[in-house]
């Protein structure tokens, strides 16, 4: 197996997290480079003036694609693998780069915008489960939180790169450098890619054991006949083995899909759907791609000004995207999850009240406390872990044999939501005004007590381990232990049979360590 360098052990795991950390910073650039475009001369010029509504269709029919990519991998992700999944991905953006690049009409544009999020809707439902499946449990909300703060410093630099060029004379420059930059981040990630290993989880899945046995001792840094490495083996091969066990025939069927029972999976799957759902209706991505627009033409702030003031609103994200590296495995996901919803829907809220006073009663003073609270709730979306946490929920909790499946039907509900987000957001902010913000306050809100009773915590769990947690209970207020359970028979499959070990069980764990021995 080669590496960069021969890397292996913690060495390897950071290139495998600066590689999925560059893929999500190019995320997040593409994320936030239409937003300073739109209000420009050189957009406006190039595509004859667009109304509101075709601006609003333009930007949002980007999520339609990255809906249809996370769908394409829902189906097609098993069969490539994870590395070639996200190669697959990078391909179809840098085509995408190339026709939005190149366009001068609306539906060049549009067909440019649709092709980019094809191949983001891919990346982004495979990056986060490779991420998760080649990270130690202790680390991995951490590793994934990083991969959040990547996308925020990519919002960051599309932000100011695009006021760096709005001044530009020509009108094509002004909208074709900040477009084009994002091929390099792609460039960056794909190179990274052919010197890591594929996920050994995936390779187990797809009966490449020998491979998956190999890869798992580089991640550990030691040989293959190590304790560490023989109890990681076993354990997944355990998994998987219970799991095929509850298929029929060991094939994953659509009925198996609407299964409740012990494993859960259909309340799993509703689960990952849920958080990606939530993202959303927090109206974060209201905030990004419109930023400049609402300062524009809710605060009627001046072209430049809502510029610089967008590019405070990335640097914000870049800081307290920060904190939730440090605390995330320690605090859990549920706590920050509901502190973070709850000091959303107060700041929506002032939001609201402050933009009515600033519009109706032409209070500056208002306007730019407006401003100031729109920073503060992004603070709070970013620092409460809102950025990485519903990325990684859905690999956590999705059975192995549905993992692939799990993930991209949570990624496509945070692009359908996303499109329609950002598809009302124009007209919202246009016909609404300040009351827009209070439907994003009355989402926050809800969300402190769906998150309280229905989502259980993993931070700290294997990823086998977390299968255990479903067939413990189905109570998840009472699942907010963090932390591995070591007095869980994990080895032996008895914390997912719900009951003492069977001679079946240990035929399994048998299996598993002769084929360490020979390897």
């Amino acid at each position: 197996m080669y590496t960069w360098g021969n890397l292996r052990g913690r060495g390897l795991r950071v290139l495998i997290s600066i590689a999925s950390s560059s893929a999500f910073l190019l995320f997040g650039y593409d994320q936030g480079v239409f937003a300073g475009l739109i209000g420009g001369d050189g957009f406006k010029e190039t595509f004859d003036n667009p109304s509101t509504k075709t601006v609003g269709l333009v930007t949002a029919i980007y999520e339609i694609g990255c809906f249809a990519g996370a769908i394409l991998t829902f189906y097609i992700g098993g069969m490539l693998g994870r590395k070639k999944a996200i190669w697959l991905g990078l391909f179809i953006m840098m085509i995408g780069t190339i026709l939005q690049t190149s366009a001068f009409g609306v539906g060049h544009m549009i067909v440019g915008r649709i092709v980019t999020g094809i191949g983001n809707g891919i990346n982004t439902s495979t990056v986060p489960m490779y991420q998760a499946e080649t990270t130690k449990a202790r680390s991995r909300g951490r590793m994934i939180s990083i991969e959040g703060w990547f996308i925020t410093i990519g919002i960051t630099i599309s932000y100011w790169i695009t006021w760096g060029t709005s001044t530009h004379p020509d009108p094509s420059i002004q909208f074709r450098t900040p477009i084009v930059l994002q091929a390099l981040f792609g460039i960056v990630t794909a190179i990274l890619l052919f010197g890591l290993p594929e996920s050994p989880r995936y390779l187990m899945v797809t009966d490449r054991k020998d491979e998956a046995l190999e890869v798992l001792a580089a991640l550990e840094g030691e040989s293959t006949t190590h304790p560490e490495v023989v109890k990681q083996y076993t354990l997944i091969n355990n998994a998987l083995q219970v799991e095929a066990g509850a298929a029929a025939g060991g094939k994953v069927t659509w009925r198996d899909y609407f299964k409740g029972g012990k494993p859960q999976t259909f309340r799993r799957l509703c689960l990952a759907y849920g958080i990606q759902m939530m993202q959303q209706l927090t109206g974060i991505n209201a905030v990004i791609f419109y930023s400049a627009y609402l300062l524009q033409n809710v605060l009627n702030l001046e072209r430049d000004l809502s510029l610089i003031v967008g590019g405070c609103t990335g640097l914000t994200f870049f800081v307290f995207t920060f904190i939730p590296i440090w605390f995330i495995d320690s605090w859990g996901r549920r706590k920050p999850l509901m502190f973070g919803a709850a000091g959303q829907a107060i700041s929506m809220l002032l939001i609201a009240v402050l933009v009515k006073l600033s519009v109706e009663d032409d209070n500056k003073p208002a306007g730019v406390a407006a401003v100031v609270f729109i920073m503060v709730y992004i603070a709070t979306y970013s620092g409460f872990a809102w950025v990485a946490t519903p990325w990684l929920y859905p690999t956590e909790i999705s059975e192995l044999r549905f993992r692939n499946q799990g993930t991209a039907l949570a990624t496509s509900a945070n692009w359908l939501w996303n499109f329609v987000v950002v598809m009302i957001t124009p007209l919202g902010a246009e016909n609404l005004g300040w009351k827009f913000f209070l439907i994003f306050m009355c989402f926050n809100a809800c969300f402190v007590p769906i998150i309280y009773f229905l989502y259980p915590e993993t931070a700290g769990k294997t990823l086998e381990e977390l299968d255990g947690l479903f067939y413990e209970t189905t109570h998840a207020w009472k699942l907010t232990q963090k932390g591995s359970h070591a007095d869980i028979d994990l080895m032996a499959g008895g914390a997912m049979g719900g009951g003492s070990t069977t001679d079946e069980e240990n035929d399994m764990k048998l299996g598993a360590a002769e084929h360490v021995a020979k390897a």
